[in-house]
C-alpha cells in the first residue's frame, strides 16, 4: 500500500511541478495572448486546468497530513508505553489498526491526486499547444 501510494505521490507531484514549470517557461506566450479575443478565451480556459492541478496538490497535502498524524500517534504510543505492562497487546493492536487505516486513506487520496494530475496535465499540454498556435498566428 505504501509503495503504491509513494509512486502515485511521486508521479502526481512530478506532473503538477512540470505543469507549473511549463507556465513559467511560457510566460512570454501568455503575455501575447492578452492582445486578442481568442487569446483571452484561452487564458480563461487555463483557469480550470490550474484549478485541477491545485486540487491534485491539495489532495497530496491532505494525504501527507493523514499519515503524518497517525505515524506521530503511533510513535508516541511506542515511546511512552512500556511493552511489559499488562494488556499491552490491545492498545498496540488498536494503534496499528489506526495506522493501517490512515495508510489506506492516504492510498485513496494519492490515487485520486494522480488521476487529477494526469487529466489536468493532459489538459495543460493541449492548452499549451493551442496557446502556441494562437500566439504564433496559426
Amino acid at each position: 500500500m505504501t509503495q503504491r501510494s509513494n509512486h502515485a505521490t511521486a508521479f502526481a507531484g512530478w506532473t503538477v511541478t512540470t505543469s507549473a514549470m511549463g507556465l513559467v517557461l511560457q510566460w512570454r506566450t501568455i503575455e501575447t495572448l492578452f492582445g486578442s479575443i481568442p487569446g483571452r478565451a484561452l487564458l480563461a480556459a487555463l483557469l480550470p486546468v490550474a484549478a485541477g492541478l491545485a486540487y491534485a496538490l491539495l489532495l497530496l497535502a491532505r494525504a501527507h497530513a493523514v499519515t503524518a498524524g497517525a505515524q506521530e500517534d503511533f510513535h508516541r504510543f511506542i515511546a511512552i508505553t512500556p511493552p511489559d505492562i499488562p494488556e499491552f497487546a490491545a492498545p498496540a493492536f488498536r494503534q496499528l489498526r489506526l495506522l493501517t487505516a490512515a495508510t489506506r486513506h492516504r492510498a485513496i487520496l494519492t490515487r485520486k491526486a494522480l488521476a487529477w494530475a494526469y487529466v489536468s496535465g493532459a489538459a495543460f499540454l493541449a492548452w499549451s499547444a493551442a496557446a502556441m498556435a494562437v500566439a504564433s498566428g496559426h
